[in-house]
């Protein structure tokens, strides 16, 4: 590699062999506990809209604060899992996650929902990366198809999401609903205190982030994260706004909510096999360029059928390509820095999804979604170009599919 940093990648490199890690059944529910509620938050966005008079920009605005949350968090908190501290953020972002559904279910002014959803996020930024430096480092040898199973829960939780929040929302309204949903999540707190620690080498020279922005493929990979995350921002300022200007029910939303995540949580385990197999940067850049496509008919197509359509049709390309963007990050770094890695991922993301929920709600309220979502398009492509130069083998040889090699190579296919 020709710029400077810790060679990449060793976790996983050959000859270091699977570690016998912790069961990783808590990190599992607990995110999918938590997607969950971040589900409900979305569905419920136009129900706050329509009963509580927020505006397009407001709704915008307590998304993007959910979004600028998670990204603090993911910077101050990731590097304490590489520590051997896991499980303590893993429970504490289930706590912050409960605090957040109450303050939702109480709040009636604007200024509520952007503190709770910010405290959400602050959540999502503290569990999200001990648990991707877990599953990482558990069998290293296996990262794809493991952190397919993870995406798989995590995406699971949005999909059961909407169909629950849609249940509860008619029984009760949208407050009835985050006090259900912040009682659910309290039920998983005796899971979350039986995580237990990875035995993978820690950062005891406590590192942090120190030199990991001068890892040039792993600056590529965070391109392709940011390439991904404009649409996901887009997705959450635009969609359900634009699907209820279109007539749909909250009923209609909430399963077209689920139908569009279910295909992510039952691909993404295979998605992530395949990527290990043939090549984590082509599996990324390959589906997300598809994604990059399809987005420009979703405001060409009309009607709410329509929309659904393509929603599906997309997320169908997001499961099978869901965990290659992890992936090329985990391959960048040794196994001792993998969630400072993943905090930094997370930072991006979340970065990204803040910036382009801000402009995508105000250029879909100056100008309606046609010309926001192919916005949201180009953006995606330039980031996306970037990302494969940057991520681009030095040697550039193609890895053969089923040929023994080191399987820290073949990400960077």
């Amino acid at each position: 590699m020709s710029s400077p940093g810790p060679k990449p990648p060793a976790a996983g490199s050959a000859g270091s062999g699977p570690h016998h890690g912790p069961n990783l059944l808590p990190y599992f529910l607990i995110l999918f506990g938590c997607s969950a509620g971040l589900a409900s938050i979305i569905v419920l966005l136009a129900e706050l809209r329509d009963q509580l008079g927020f505006s397009e920009y407001g709704i915008g605005l307590a998304i993007a604060s959910g979004f600028g949350a998670a990204f603090v968090a993911s910077l101050v908190m990731a590097p304490h899992a590489d520590r051997g501290r896991a499980p303590l953020m893993l429970r504490s972002g289930l706590v912050l996650a409960v605090v957040s559904m109450v303050v939702l279910a109480i709040g009636d002014d604007l200024w509520h929902y952007v503190f709770g959803r910010a405290l959400f996020g602050f959540a999502l930024g503290t569990a999200g990366p001990a648990a991707r430096r877990t599953v990482i480092v558990a069998d290293p040898l296996n990262l794809g198809r493991n952190l397919g199973r993870l995406g798989a829960w995590d995406v699971g939780g949005f999909v059961a999401g909407p169909v629950i929040t849609a249940g509860l929302a008619a029984i009760g309204g949208f407050r009835f609903t985050f006090w259900t949903m912040a009682a659910t999540l309290a039920l998983l707190l005796p899971i979350a205190f039986r995580a237990q620690p990875d035995a993978a080498t820690q950062d005891e020279k406590r590192l942090g982030f120190r030199g990991l922005l001068r890892i040039r493929r792993l600056i590529g990979a965070f391109f392709v994260v940011a390439a991904y995350f404009v649409f996901i921002g887009a997705f959450e300022a635009v969609w359900v706004l634009e699907m209820d200007t279109r007539g749909a029910s909250q009923t209609v939303l909430g399963v077209a909510l689920t139908a569009g995540a279910l295909p992510i949580a039952l691909l993404s385990p295979i998605g992530g096999t395949l990527a290990q197999r043939y090549g984590a940067r082509r599996w990324a850049i390959g589906t997300l360029g598809i994604i990059m496509v399809i987005v420009i008919f979703w405001g060409i197509v009309p009607g709410i059928i329509g929309l659904i359509a393509l929603t599906v049709a997309t997320s169908v390309i997001e499961g099978l390509g869901f965990p290659s963007t992890p992936m090329l990050v985990a391959a960048a770094v040794t196994e001792d820095r993998q969630a400072s890695a993943q905090g930094l991922m997370v930072a991006v993301e979340v970065a990204t999804g803040s910036v382009a929920a801000l402009v995508t709600s105000a250029v879909y309220a100056a100008h309606g979604d046609t010309v926001a979502w192919a916005a949201t398009a180009v953006t995606m492509g330039l980031l996306l170009s970037i990302g494969a130069i940057l991520t681009r083998p030095d040697d550039r040889r193609p890895v053969r599919p089923g040929i023994p090699t080191d399987p820290t190579r073949r990400p960077f296919r």
